[in-house]
């Protein structure tokens, strides 16, 4: 149900999580709860309190309190697309861009690992030439803070 709801979107890194289970019956998403239950235990059962997330940004969070995405009035990050490397937007208030050096810390997405998949779905974007090239549409289900970097940069490529 969190899958569909969040159509199979990781609430963090903005990307595709496969709904299905591996051969260990593990899915690549997981149920994250932005109040840690150390924190607040009654929060625990709180659909409220439910994101779906990577399983590897889940594991890097440890029992600080951030702000759930979806409750800011902005975005928080900017994207290099060719490095997939993400920085914290310039044209934060200071308030926003505490709340998001928060996020970026406490959830790692500045990780290597994270900067590659972020490279790699704009080169397959950029490279229409590949066997597994990505289109408008695909690019915007599959990586949509990638594809929102394409629009924002001007890098729409025309189909």
């Amino acid at each position: 149900m969190l899958h569909k709801s969040y159509h199979d979107i990781c609430a963090y890194l903005a990307v595709y999580l496969d709904p299905d289970t591996d051969g260990a019956g593990n899915r690549e998403g997981s149920v994250e709860h932005f109040i840690p239950k150390a924190q607040d235990a009654w929060q625990a059962y709180e659909w409220k309190n439910y994101l779906l997330a990577d399983r590897r940004v889940n594991s890097n969070r440890g029992q600080e309190v951030i702000v759930c995405p979806f409750d800011l009035d902005f975005y928080p990050f900017e994207l290099m697309l060719e490095t997939g490397m993400i920085a914290v937007s310039e044209e934060l208030t200071p308030e926003q861009e505490e709340q998001a050096y928060i996020i970026l810390d406490a959830l790692q997405l500045d990780k290597e690992a994270f900067d590659s998949e972020r490279a790699e779905y704009y080169a397959r974007y950029k490279d229409r030439t590949r066997e597994d090239a990505l289109t408008n549409a695909q690019i915007a289900r599959f990586a949509p803070f990638v594809w929102h970097e394409i629009k924002r940069q001007g890098l729409v490529i025309a189909e």
